[in-house]
This record gives C-alpha cells, sequence and structure tokens, in this order.
C-alpha cells in the first residue's frame, strides 16, 4: 500500500508540474467566455477568437501530456526510500540476492542479520505528502491571475452564469441577433375597473426590473421585487423579440412552463388566462428575463339579501327592497317566483342593476300581468357577477299581488283567466263564459271592439290543442281586461313606465349627456301624452265647479314641476352628483307611478265627487260666517271695554296693517284661537251693562249659524257614514258663544267663537280625509282626485281644460304627511337645491376658464383638473 500511496503521490506532483499550465489557460478562457465580451463581437471574429482560444488551450494540453508520464516501481520505491531515516535503500535491499558465499554459514547468517536490518528500516519509512514544488518554477505567482479574473467573471456573469456562458460559445455568424427585449401586460379583468400592469425587461438586467418598488414605509427597507397583484380571472400577455432560443412563461401553476408561439419577425408571444400563480418567471434560452412574485387575488361570489320583506299594492305592483354586494360588482340581479313543489313559474324577473355594489335599493316592477298573480309564491333574489358566479338570497314566502278591476266585465275576464291558470284544460267551459259576457252589450257600453274582442278569445279557447289553454290565450284575455278598464290609457302608460326605466339605467349606468338627454325627452313626452289621455277620457258631465280642498300634508305636481326635477336630474349628473341624481330620481319615480296609477273617474265618480266638493263648500261658507262674527263680537267686546276705562286703540292710518286685536287666519303659524285670547289684556272689572240689542242679534245670528252646521253634519253622517271629530267640537263651542252672548258675556263669547272656528278648519281635513277613502287615499267609499289644469278645477260643463295638474297626497305620504305603505321614507340621501345646484355651475365654470389660462403655472393647473374631476 506504501508503494502504491508512492506512486500515486509521484503521479500527482508530475502531473500539477505539467498540467498547471492548461489549468491557468482554460481559467483564463473561461473568465473570457464569462465576461460577456464575445458576444459583442462581430461573428467572424466571435469565432476567430473561440477557435484562437480553443487551439491555444489544446497546444498546451498537448504540450503537458507529452511531459507527463506514470511513474515506474522504481521511481515509486526511490522517492519512498527518500522519506526515512538514513540510507542503504532499505526497500531496494530487501530485494538483492547473496551472490557469493552462499555456502558459507557465516555468509549466510551476515546475509540474514542484513536482510533483517533492512526490513526493519523499511518498516520505519512514510510516504511523504505531493509537493509539486510550482513557486520554483513560477516564482511571479502568475498561475493566480487566471484565477482572479476568473473569480470577476463569474461575480458579473451572476446570476444568470450559464445563459452568459451559452451565448459566449454561439457566434452570431449571419445577420447579428439583437438582444432579447422582453414585455409583459398584466391585465385585470375589465369589470374590476383596475389598471393594466405593463413590464418591460433587456437581456443583461436584473430579472426584477420592469417596475418601480412600491414606497416602503419610513426606516422600513422594501427586500426583492414587489409583488405583482393581478384578481383571478386576468390575463398575462408575454412577448419576447430578440435573443436566441424558445422562451417559457412559468406562473407557478400545476402546468407550467408554458412555452411561447412565435408571432413573427422573430417573435415570440403567449397570452393566458391567471387563475392561480405564485411567481411570474420569464426566461429564454436558460437566461431569466423577468422573475417577480405572484399574488392572485380571488374573486368571490356576489351576496344578496332582502333589506325588507317584499310588498304590493292594488294595481299588481311588487315593491322588492334588497342589497346586492361583490368585491367587483353584480352585473345581473334576477327574483325567481316559484310555487308551491319547486316549479319555477315563468322566467326570472330582470332588476337592473348598476355596476358595482349596491348598498340598498328598491324596485317597482309590475307583475299584475303574471299568470300566477294573487296565489302563494316565493321570491329568492339570485346575483351574477361579471365572472358568471352567482349568489342566492333567502326565500320569502308572500301572495303575488293582483289588480283589482273596477269594471265589472273586466273583473270578470281576469277570473276567467285564472281559472284558467289552475286548470288550463277548462279552455271550453272559459269560451263558453266569455261568449256571455259577449252577448251581454250593455254591460261594457256596446263595443264593438269588446264584442270582437271577446269572441275572438272564445272562438281561440275553443280551437285550443288538447282543449288546453295556452300562453297567448291568456295575454289575449289580459289585454281586453285592460281595455275594459283602460281603454287607450293602456299603451300610454306603458310607454311611461319604460322611458322611466330606460331613464333610471342611464342614470345608473353613467350614460353620456347625449344619451341622458334623449331619455329624459322620452320621459317628457311620455308623461305629456297620459295627461292628454287622461284628460280626452274624462266623461262629459255637466257639474258645477269642483274646487275640492286638498288635505294638508298633500302636493299638487304639475307637468311643469316635474319638468323643473328632469332638468335638476340633468344638472346633478352633469354635476357628477351621482348619490343626489338616485335620490331625486327616486322621487321623480314616485311621482311618475302616481301619475300611472292615474284613471279617470266614471260620471259616477264625478257625480260623487260633485256631491263632496258641494259639502266641502258648505263647510267653507260656515267658517266664513263664523269668522265674520267672531270679528263683529271682538269689536263689540272692546267697544265695551273702552266704556269702563280701558283705553281706545290708536286709529289705523289707510294702507297699514291689521292692528294686533285682528284675529288670525286659522291654521296659521303660531298659537291656537284660544292661546290668542288667554294672552289679551283682561278687561275691566266692573260689572257689564245688560245685553244691548247688537248681542242679542249676535246670538241669533250664532244660532242659526250652530244649525246650519248641525244639518251639515247630518248630511254628512248620511253620506259617509261618521261624523268628524271637529265639528262636534265646533257646534259645542258654538253653543257656548250663544250662552255667553245671551249673558252680554262678549268676551266669553269671543272666546268660544275662536275654538269654534278652529275646530271648523280641522273638521275640514277630517271630512276631506273621510270623504277620499281609508287611510286617506282614493279608495271604496271615497272619492278619487282627477288630473287638473294647472290653477283650474273642473270647470262648468265638468271637462278639465288642460290636463297637467295632478293633485296628490305628498310623493309616498297620505293627506296627514306620513309615509303611505309601501313608500320609501328615505331621507338618507340629501338632494342639493336650485341655488346649490347654480353656486356648483359657477364654480366650474370658474375652474375651467382658470385652467385654460395659459400663463398660469403648470401644478396651479393640474391642482384645478384634479378639482374638476370631481365634477
Amino acid at each position: 500500500m506504501a508503494l502504491m500511496a508512492s506512486r500515486l503521490a509521484l503521479g500527482w506532483e508530475r502531473a500539477w508540474q505539467a498540467f498547471w499550465p492548461v489549468l491557468a489557460m482554460a481559467g483564463g478562457v473561461l473568465a473570457v467566455l464569462l465576461s460577456g465580451v464575445l458576444p459583442l463581437l462581430p461573428g467572424w471574429l466571435h469565432l476567430t477568437v473561440l477557435l484562437v482560444l480553443a487551439a491555444a488551450l489544446l497546444a498546451v494540453a498537448l504540450r503537458a501530456s507529452r511531459a507527463w508520464r506514470w511513474p515506474s516501481r522504481a521511481e515509486a520505491l526511490a522517492r519512498l526510500e527518500g522519506g526515512g531515516p538514513g540510507a542503504h535503500r532499505p526497500l531496494t535491499a530487501s530485494a538483492d540476492r547473496l551472490a557469493l558465499g552462499a555456502q558459507d554459514p557465516v555468509s549466510r547468517a551476515l546475509w540474514r542479520r542484513h536482510q533483517a536490518l533492512m526490513a526493519a528500516r523499511a518498516r520505519t519509512l512514510r510516504v511523504r505528502p505531493p509537493r509539486p514544488r510550482l513557486a520554483a518554477r513560477d516564482p511571479r505567482a502568475l498561475r493566480l491571475v487566471p484565477l482572479l479574473l476568473l473569480f470577476a467573471a463569474l461575480a458579473a456573469a451572476w446570476p444568470d452564469p450559464v445563459g452568459r456562458l451559452g451565448a459566449a460559445l454561439s457566434p452570431r455568424l449571419g445577420a447579428p441577433v439583437p438582444p432579447a427585449v422582453a414585455q409583459v401586460w398584466i391585465t385585470p379583468p375589465a369589470y374590476t375597473g383596475q389598471a393594466p400592469v405593463y413590464l418591460e425587461a433587456h437581456a443583461g438586467e436584473s430579472p426584477g426590473a420592469g417596475a418601480p418598488a412600491p414606497a416602503g414605509g419610513a426606516g422600513v427597507p422594501t427586500i426583492g421585487p414587489p409583488a405583482l397583484t393581478v384578481p383571478a380571472g386576468g390575463t398575462v400577455l408575454a412577448l419576447v423579440r430578440g435573443g436566441r432560443g424558445p422562451a417559457m412563461l412559468d406562473l407557478g401553476a400545476a402546468d407550467d412552463p408554458r412555452p411561447l408561439e412565435s408571432a413573427g419577425s422573430g417573435g415570440q408571444r403567449l397570452e393566458r388566462e391567471v387563475a392561480t400563480g405564485s411567481r411570474l418567471r420569464l426566461t429564454q434560452g436558460g437566461a431569466v428575463l423577468v422573475d417577480r412574485p405572484l399574488r392572485v387575488s380571488p374573486d368571490a361570489p356576489p351576496s344578496v339579501a332582502w333589506t325588507d320583506d317584499p310588498s304590493g299594492d292594488s294595481r299588481g305592483r311588487l315593491t322588492l327592497s334588497y342589497r346586492a354586494d361583490d368585491d367587483h360588482g353584480v352585473i345581473d340581479l334576477a327574483v325567481t317566483v316559484r310555487a308551491a313543489g319547486e316549479q319555477v313559474l315563468g322566467a326570472p324577473v330582470d332588476l337592473a342593476l348598476p355596476p358595482g355594489a349596491t348598498p340598498g335599493r328598491t324596485a317597482v316592477r309590475d307583475l299584475s300581468a303574471h299568470p300566477w298573480a294573487g296565489t302563494p309564491v316565493t321570491l329568492a333574489l339570485e346575483a351574477t357577477d361579471a365572472r358568471g358566479q352567482t349568489g342566492r338570497s333567502a326565500a320569502v314566502a308572500l301572495t303575488l299581488p293582483e289588480r283589482r278591476f273596477q269594471h265589472p266585465v273586466a273583473q270578470a275576464v281576469v277570473d276567467m283567466r285564472r281559472a284558467l291558470v289552475m286548470r288550463p284544460e277548462r279552455a271550453e267551459a272559459a269560451a263558453v263564459g266569455l261568449s256571455v259576457l259577449a252577448e251581454d252589450r250593455p254591460a261594457y257600453g256596446d263595443s264593438l271592439a269588446v264584442f270582437l274582442s271577446l269572441k275572438a278569445a272564445a272562438a281561440r279557447l275553443v280551437r285550443a290543442p288538447d282543449g288546453r289553454a295556452r300562453t297567448e290565450d291568456l295575454a289575449l284575455l289580459w289585454s281586453i281586461a285592460l281595455a275594459l278598464e283602460d281603454g287607450t290609457l293602456t299603451l300610454a302608460r306603458r310607454e311611461l313606465e319604460q322611458a322611466r326605466q330606460a331613464l333610471r339605467e342611464a342614470v345608473e349606468d353613467g350614460a353620456d349627456r347625449a344619451e341622458l338627454a334623449r331619455r329624459l325627452e322620452a320621459v317628457r313626452e311620455a308623461m305629456n301624452r297620459l295627461m292628454r289621455d287622461l284628460a280626452e277620457a274624462l266623461p262629459l258631465v255637466n257639474l258645477p265647479d269642483l274646487r275640492l280642498p286638498m288635505p294638508e300634508g298633500t302636493e299638487m305636481f304639475s307637468p311643469e314641476d316635474v319638468e323643473r326635477m328632469l332638468d335638476r336630474l340633468g344638472d346633478l349628473d352633469n354635476l357628477g352628483a351621482e348619490e343626489a341624481a338616485r335620490a331625486l330620481l327616486d322621487q321623480l319615480d314616485r311621482m311618475l307611478q302616481q301619475l300611472e296609477s292615474a284613471r279617470p273617474p266614471t260620471a259616477a265618480e264625478m257625480r260623487a265627487m260633485a256631491e263632496a266638493a258641494e259639502m266641502m263648500q258648505r263647510l267653507r261658507d260656515l267658517a266664513q260666517r263664523q269668522r265674520g262674527l267672531l270679528d263683529e263680537t271682538f269689536r263689540q267686546d272692546r267697544r265695551g271695554a273702552d266704556r269702563f276705562g280701558q283705553p281706545p286703540a290708536p286709529p289705523r292710518p289707510p294702507g297699514a296693517p291689521q292692528p294686533p286685536q285682528a284675529l288670525p287666519m286659522p291654521g296659521a303659524p303660531g298659537d291656537s284661537m284660544q292661546q290668542w285670547f288667554d294672552r289679551q289684556p283682561p278687561l275691566s272689572n266692573q260689572t257689564p251693562p245688560a245685553p244691548s240689542e247688537r248681542l242679542r242679534d249676535l246670538e241669533e245670528r250664532q244660532r242659526a249659524l250652530r244649525e246650519a252646521l248641525e244639518d251639515l253634519m247630518a248630511d254628512l253622517g248620511d253620506r259617509t257614514g261618521q261624523v268628524p271629530d271637529q265639528l262636534g267640537a265646533a257646534d259645542l263651542a258654538m253653543r257656548e258663544a250663544e250662552q255667553a252672548l245671551a249673558q252680554g258675556e262678549a268676551g266669553a263669547a269671543a272666546r268660544a267663537q275662536g275654538r269654534a272656528l278652529e275646530a271648523l278648519t280641522q273638521g275640514q281635513q277630517q271630512a276631506m280625509g273621510q270623504m277620499m277613502g281609508p287611510g286617506g287615499q282614493p279608495g271604496p267609499g271615497g272619492f278619487g282626485l282627477l288630473p287638473m289644469a294647472p290653477g283650474q278645477g273642473l270647470g262648468p260643463g265638468g271637462r278639465p281644460g288642460l290636463p297637467g295638474m295632478m293633485p296628490r297626497p305628498g310623493l309616498g305620504r297620505d293627506p296627514f304627511n306620513r309615509p303611505a305603505a309601501g313608500a320609501a321614507d328615505d331621507d338618507s340621501v340629501e338632494v342639493p337645491s336650485e341655488p346649490d345646484t347654480r353656486r356648483a355651475h359657477d364654480i366650474l365654470r370658474e375652474l375651467r376658464r382658470r385652467a385654460n389660462e395659459a400663463d398660469r403655472p403648470a401644478l396651479e393647473r393640474d391642482y384645478l383638473d384634479r378639482l374638476m374631476d370631481r365634477f
């Protein structure tokens, strides 16, 4: 073993001495290759340098291989024997043979002694470590220069030494290949509204380059390139131009990396959707062009819920209050109607929604024509986002609202239609019923169109396949009922509803000004058309002037009011006040919905309204007479006070305002009559004189006024079945005034008359509310109000002048200013007033003027542009 070790050590020494120039030469060549200089040379020179370097390296290697040979056994023994103490080469001596004296015992003994001594010395020999002695051959240590160059080249080529080495060994003999340029576009889905991210990297740059790192907090350094965030469903487009070799895109997904496809002109491209991933890495020919952390944000499904229970009204309209939320916006919302047994009733009803989250909205949908109107169903909301993900709300049970028809034939047709919905096989029986209705011509005014429609519907049901009613048969019956009930108003109402919905969509979708103006004009035209049709549908009845007083809290709105609201809506949208525009749009919706609900009264209703107007006129006359009695009694009381020491009131000059003793109008702001009288100074404590003739006359007139009130109360009780409480209070106050006048107490009589006048005023409001119907709205037992011309009632002849004014309870409220059933009472968003809107326009014009002044500094103009972006 020692001999083999010595031989190996000697071989290593000889190899190192022979091949160190080869290693130095190889290190220098490798340093040149990693330096990146060769790819910058022309192709022919690049190739020449490579050949020269290879030839030089080969020559040095051949010379070294000739200089080196494997050591022989004798050379190994000599090296080993030279490593121990003493001389005489013990290993060589152990191999010697006795040449002379082999027969001599003494010689043999000495030889054995010599062999034992050499063997003992051989056991002391040790193999010396290799000592190439390069310092003697290279006293200037030039062998270290290639090593230093190699370390420097490695540092310059990091972190892609392999790619740089490959480029150095690939001379471009043809046309020069430009360096690789990588471009990456990360585009979020369009529905997110986020800006795309653009990266660009050049060959030789750091793979983390391509986008500036976000600024960190104070004193907190940013380590490594920032992560790229892209919502799930976004796309990555990678484009590589120049360079050599195929490019690969790796997003850290299961099937990555993916090769880029040829895009012509030497380019490569790949576009793919991002679902998952952890890192964006783009490589070409082993060279890393882009390497950035990637974070994919998931897209959660939308959520939708009811904010209030759905409710319906008498016209079959369903009010739906809901909220829908999504991280990137809900694009579609539908309500699904289901009956018992989970049977879907027709197609879902779509609700128009603006993009983005919806904190809370209310939609009104007319389901009166739905085949299942009036039946128990369940409603569930279903929201869909841009990725097609859906979210459902809890199911709510209710009875679908149905429209109640006033025309008896229309109601009979609707009842037959409902029966066919429940039992379609009863088509023949329904046909018989329709034929019977058609023969009763006086019931529908002997209208030929209605007669033909009923006959056609009956014929279609008779010929129905399998004896079952079809959907188009049900639609025909519904149109017949609407024609009987509304006449020509049906089309006008439908046009107004469509125009109103189109306007809401334009506001919520952020339509441009031209589109918004077109839809505003469509609403105006539809509203005017409906008003004309309503006016033309009024019956010609010879009635007196019907100037009915409006109950307290009731608003009168005219087409001019709607016009002003439409103009303000356009102004708010132009100013960018989205929330205020939506709040104003909700108010406009409620006004237009009331207009859609309007119907012309029948002749019987007109006569009933005339009777109501007559009663209200009698009440006004009574109040006027009571006011006159109160003034005379008060003056009589003052004259008596003057005679007993009270100073007279100073004379009032012509044109001066009424002095304090003139009583205020009932219902004016301030205290009541009783509170006003209580503050008057006390009269003299002297005993008043006996009743004068003037007081007796006032007593008789007060008695006649009370008797007229009692007659009116009796007539009102016969008409409505009840008498307002305040009219009874007025009667009692009149009796007290009579007694006080009989006793000559004018002051007490005046106070009682003041209470009577105040009670009469309140009694008018109560009587009006009773005659309008339950809840203060027109209904059974009440008198519905008509569309009137501005400033006009129904004049002589019973026909209005110009259509226009709609006397209606305040928007969504009853006559006493309470929120009506199903009406929104949300004042959370304040609609700017017209002065505020004008002020905003003035500010915007001033900002534009200053921004267009070229002499202003660029910094100030940029600030003005940012201010105008808010508008």
